[in-house]
């Protein structure tokens, strides 16, 4: 799509979508947290501490009252000024009072007028203890109240109160220096942990912002990660994750961009997400020699901010054309390998910073893995796809080719049945001989065919049966009769009536009897058939040297051999226990692979009596059913 057509269409887009509200109304996760920091510390300390000053201006009220004092004016007058400022000062806001100057002078006020309440009720002799008290409690009230400068300030001002109602009172100097140590080592002990109760607490407030930071975060990832987990293709995915991000960071335009995997263009991905709406681009892509913003990003893998675009749109490549004032941009990455640029622009509530290219860069991996992991499920669904395909042409390719084949083999075979006859056997020995032999590997390429007919058929399900009354023992005495060298079977089986499919269940006896006197040569083989619950056992039993270790686990795949000697040595093309297998599973019964004792293999098939879709009679056993 040719520039300025993309410039036209998308921009005005853009620009009529911002005129309507986000699909979301929901506030997002950073909103939340935004609003959730806890109290400050000191704003609790202040109205506790006034809370505190009642309580002891309550305590000397009482004091005077046990003395006989209330009357004095030095008592009630100073203490009802103080009672009365606390009062008011706890009715203000110090939530914003305390970080003002304000805030701070009403402190400060409070202490001188606290200050000057215990000088007047120190003068009275019998208060002086009293007063001492309270001295050291506003001293240490002012730590936690005030600053460094303030408590310093406060204390002294103590100090200097006390001493001046002491030496009014005729006070000895020894007996004032015990009360102002007091109250200088109050001060001092109070500050110090004052000072580092407030470190820790800031301390604590700053993990506790990074937590919540990374709470966020980790949101965020886990927001990206169960929007890509419900998508099944990229084109899914996209909107959702463009949207998503887009939503934390503000941002009011979102794109991603793919490299392309065959020629050098980075693909703007379909849709553009505007404002909570999908915009279709399909076909947009940007050539990597050209200079533009985006191009930069993806080769230098760098993120990037970009502001003002509006003013020359034309040097700002793709963003120019999308008609944005400010974007940032971040390179996806997975591993050493760059897979193309995510972009946001126009943010809500102002410009973009650093702060939100660090979230888009920390947004931008997971996404990049997302997204390529997706390409890899849709690569391998396309190559499964490719490959059932190959294998249902080669299913039908094996099926027609054996359907040829066997159509002039069976007039050879005829041919050659016709020329062994008495009358028609020719007089040379030798050539009798090879008349034999050709009949024999003909008879061979037959079964070849067969097998390769019948492999075919259960690849493809379609596999037919024909399910008939059959006498067992008849039928496996059937069976031997087309196998050579059978004098060494013997076949133990009571009088056993089934209903099944007498071709498919002689060709399993067949194969299964084959397969033991091929690789037990010297060994006997016994064929023994039992009945009970609905189902009968057929066991075929060889006392050869029996099945490898290695291949038991793929002994009924097709072609597997016991070895390359074996091969070479007894033939066989590997099929014969696939067919089994096969034709087991359509008569609705298993087949499973035991070893005899003393050394050997046993085939144990278990077929049942009556079709597996008969009205009764009917059991199933898994393959590990002992």
């Amino acid at each position: 799509m040719p520039a300025i057509v993309v410039s036209a269409t998308i921009a005005p887009c853009i620009a009529s979508a911002r005129d309507y509200p986000s699909c979301s109304s929901m506030p997002t996760i950073l909103e939340v947290v935004s609003h959730a920091h806890p109290e400050d510390f000191r704003t609790r300390t202040a109205v506790l501490g006034m809370r505190v000053m009642m309580l002891l201006i309550l305590a000397l009220v009482v004091t005077a009252y046990l003395n006989g004092l209330i009357t004095d004016l030095r008592v009630w007058g100073p203490a009802l000024l103080t009672f009365l400022a606390v009062v008011l000062l706890t009715l203000l806001q110090w939530t914003t009072l305390q970080h003002r100057w304000l805030g701070r002078l009403l402190l400060w006020l409070l202490f001188a007028v606290v200050i000057a309440s215990l000088t007047a009720a120190g003068t009275i002799p019998e208060l002086q203890s009293a007063v001492l008290a309270a001295d050291l409690a506003v001293v240490a009230l002012s730590a936690v109240m005030t600053g460094l400068i303030a408590h310093t300030t406060i204390s002294v001002l103590v100090a200097a109160s006390y001493l001046a109602v002491a030496l009014t009172g005729g006070e000895r100097p020894a007996d004032i220096i015990v009360p102002l140590v007091a109250v200088a080592g109050v001060s001092l002990a109070v500050g110090m942990l004052t000072r580092g109760f407030r470190r820790e607490s800031r301390l604590a407030t700053e993990r506790l912002e990074t937590l919540k930071a990374r709470e966020v975060d980790l949101a965020r990832l886990y927001d990206v990660s169960t929007a890509t987990s419900a998508a099944e293709t990229v084109q899914e995915a996209l909107p959702v994750l463009v949207g998503r991000i887009g939503q934390y960071l503000h941002a009011q335009v979102g794109a991603l961009l793919l490299r392309d995997p065959h020629r050098p263009y980075l693909n703007v991905m379909s849709p553009i997400w505007t404002v909570g709406n999908a915009l279709e681009v399909d076909g947009y892509r940007i050539p990597l020699r050209n200079a533009g913003d985006l191009e930069r990003v993806y080769l230098s893998g760098s993120p990037a901010i970009f502001q003002d675009i509006d003013q020359d749109p034309d040097v700002h490549g793709l963003l120019g054309e999308l008609g944005v004032h400010n974007a940032i941009a971040a390179p996806m990455k997975v591993e050493d390998r760059t897979l193309g640029v995510m972009v946001l622009a126009d943010k809500v509530d102002g410009t973009f910073t650093e702060d939100d290219v660090e979230a888009l860069v920390s947004l931008s991996t997971p996404t990049a893995l997302a997204i390529a992991q997706l390409e890899r499920i849709e690569e391998a669904a396309q190559t499964s796809k490719k490959m059932e395909e190959l294998a249902a042409m080669k299913t039908d390719f094996v099926s027609v080719v054996s359907h040829e084949l066997r159509t002039p083999l069976t007039s050879i075979i005829g041919s050659l049945a016709t020329l062994t006859r008495p009358e028609f056997q020719p007089a040379d020995e030798m050539a009798r001989d090879l008349l034999d032999s050709a009949r024999s590997q003909a008879d061979r390429l037959r079964r070849l065919i067969e097998d390769l007919l019948i492999v075919s058929r259960i690849e493809g399900r379609a596999l037919p049966t024909q399910h008939e009354l059959i006498d067992l023992e008849a039928l496996l005495a059937a069976a031997l009769v087309d196998i050579p060298n059978t004098e060494r079977v013997t076949i133990e089986c009571a009088p056993i009536s089934l209903r099944s499919d007498p071709d498919h269940l002689q060709r399993i006896v067949i194969n299964l009897v084959e397969n033991a006197l091929r690789y037990a040569p010297d060994a006997a083989v016994e064929v023994t058939a039992t009945e009970s619950d609905g189902a009968v056992t057929i066991s075929v039993v060889d006392h050869g040297p029996g099945i490898p270790a290695e291949v038991r686990d793929r002994v009924f795949e097709r072609f597997t051999q016991l070895g390359p000697t074996s091969t070479r040595k007894q033939g066989g093309t590997g099929l014969g226990l696939a067919i089994v297998r096969g034709l087991v599973s359509a008569l609705g019964g298993t087949v499973r692979l035991k070893d005899t004792p003393g050394g050997g293999a046993t085939f144990e098939v278990w077929i049942p009596k009556a079709p597996p879709d008969a009205p009764s009679g009917q059991h199933k056993r898994s393959n590990d059913e002992e």
